[in-house]
């Protein structure tokens, strides 16, 4: 019984690596920073916000495409539900480091 166990638990430890990969890899597909709404004078503006070497830089993007921005946002929401799924696989991988012993 014990030994069914812990193939059970190697499987699912492996299942958890291959999806860590995945979800890290389409992470990295898709574009870096996040976007901002400003409204100014009660017209919203849109900004690409970026950090690099611990300073934050803000684009504007008033000249994008309806088209470009709405695709932007698509991406922008994807990575944020990869970031999510990438977060539950970890601590479900830690949870069975955890019960398996592995280090």
């Amino acid at each position: 019984m014990m030994g069914s166990l812990q193939g059970v638990l190697k499987e699912e430890y492996a299942r958890l690596k291959a999806l860590e990969k995945k979800y890290i890899r389409e992470i990295a597909k898709l574009p870096k920073g996040s976007l901002q709404e400003k409204r100014i004078k009660g017209r919203i503006y849109p900004y690409w916000v970026l950090s690099r070497r611990s300073k934050i830089h803000y684009r504007y993007l008033g000249n994008l495409p309806e088209n470009r921005l709405r695709r932007l946002k698509e991406q922008l929401a994807l990575k944020r539900k990869y970031m999510s799924l990438l977060k539950n696989v970890r601590q479900n991988k830690k949870q069975i480091e955890k019960i398996h012993g592995r280090k």
